[in-house]
């Protein structure tokens, strides 16, 4: 298996994010100095797009092009869209560009995961055994720290504003690209008589499945006010704007002993119990933000990121690949992505840019609501023993 490759797309797929994503929010309530409306329209447009590329663009590596070459292009879209960004001026170019980020950029995530997967699968074919996908996906949450250190730099010093942010990601998304050709080229599966994307509709329907989506779309419209608004909510307790992407830098620290120990803790817990501990963090870490809006308390509430990263990004990705067969693989991963990453943002950001215009508070009170909905429905609906023991066995 390509293990170094992959580690590198990781690693880079969540660069172009990790710039992007903490500073958005501060460039375009800072520097362009719209209101938290129009911000959490604009984080949200974002989420509509991702709607509809996921599941197309997933299709296609289903049936039609290699999954690394359709990487190779959204990175290249990724790179155009976010250099377009840097000089937007205004609400709608920022709605649209926005818009065209989520297009571009969202469905590297299921691709990527949809070739790892494929490549973990033929190399137990060949009697090997593959590193975990945790192994591989923690390098993603190295990525998404490294460019807080370039940008603290030149921000903190007052060389840049936040439209640093777009060209550094920017530059991420098309070293990415030149780096498309280290993965491994993954053919589409023989034509089999059901369409992927049905196929892959009908797996998300059965119900233990979903019990499980349904509350992940609530915990990710929970974290969309997270996204959308952590950043702001940083700089109004009175920390400098330099600091937004280090500050958001502890919750992914606070991230990488939980990958780094997903095997272990999956042989101690079962799956359902970290699917509800994270529920349960989310919550918390929401009411709290909510309740009790000081420094201390915006940096505290990092800690418990780590179990939230293990239950919407770590394990989800992992089930769906299990309930998925080979000729509906990227499929499955890229109808999550739209609902989860797309549908749910949507919502979320939207939904609490209207509440964030009574208070900050009011937006991370609508967060808390969404994720202890979720918590409650997750306790009282998933039970899926044929994941646990898939799941558990093969760590």
């Amino acid at each position: 298996m390509r293990t170094a490759a992959f580690k590198l797309h990781y690693f880079l797929l969540y660069a172009v994010v990790g710039a992007y994503l903490p500073y958005v929010p501060v460039f375009l309530g800072h520097d362009l100095k719209l209101p938290d409306s129009q911000i959490g329209w604009i984080t949200g447009c974002y989420g509509l797009a991702v709607v509809l590329a996921p599941p197309v663009m997933a299709a296609l590596a289903d049936r039609k092009l290699p999954g690394r070459t359709l990487v190779a292009v959204g990175y290249l879209l990724s790179c155009a869209v976010l250099l377009a960004f840097a000089w937007a001026q205004g609400f709608a170019a920022a709605l649209l560009l926005s818009a065209a980020f989520g297009l571009a950029y969202t469905p590297l995530t299921p691709l990527l995961d949809g070739l790892t997967f494929a490549e973990m699968a033929r190399t137990r074919a060949t009697g090997t055994t593959p590193p975990t996908y945790g192994a591989l996906r923690v390098w993603g949450s190295l990525g998404f720290m490294a460019p807080a250190f370039v940008l603290f730099a030149v921000m903190y010093s007052g060389l840049a504003s936040g439209r640093a942010a777009m060209l550094v990601g920017a530059a991420g998304a098309l070293l990415a690209a030149v780096c498309a050709r280290l993965l491994p080229r993954v053919p589409p599966e023989p034509r089999s008589a059901a369409v992927p994307t049905a196929a892959a509709w009908a797996e998300l329907r059965r119900p233990p499945t979903f019990a499980l989506i349904a509350p992940l779309v609530l915990l990710f419209a929970s974290i969309s006010v997270f996204y959308a608004f952590y950043p702001r909510l940083v700089v109004e307790v009175g920390i400098d704007p330099a600091w937004v992407g280090l500050v958001s830098n502890l919750g992914v620290l606070f991230e990488l002993p939980w990958i780094f120990l997903a095997p272990a803790i999956l042989r101690r817990a079962s799956v359902r119990s970290l699917m509800l501990f994270g529920a349960a963090c989310m919550t918390g870490r929401m009411a709290l933000l909510a309740v009790v809006a000081t420094p201390t308390t915006v940096l505290a509430t990092q800690l418990l990121h780590g179990p939230v990263v293990l239950s919407l990004y770590l394990l989800p990705p992992m089930v769906l690949d299990h309930k998925a067969r080979p000729d509906f693989r990227n499929s499955v991963q890229g109808l999550y992505a739209a609902l989860c990453y797309g549908a749910a943002r949507f919502v979320g950001s939207g939904a609490a840019g209207h509440a964030a215009e009574f208070g900050l508070q009011w937006a991370f009170a609508l967060a808390a609501a969404f994720a202890l909905a979720a918590a409650l429905w997750l306790a009282l609906a998933w039970r899926d023993p044929a994941v646990e023991t898939a799941l558990r066995g093969s760590r």
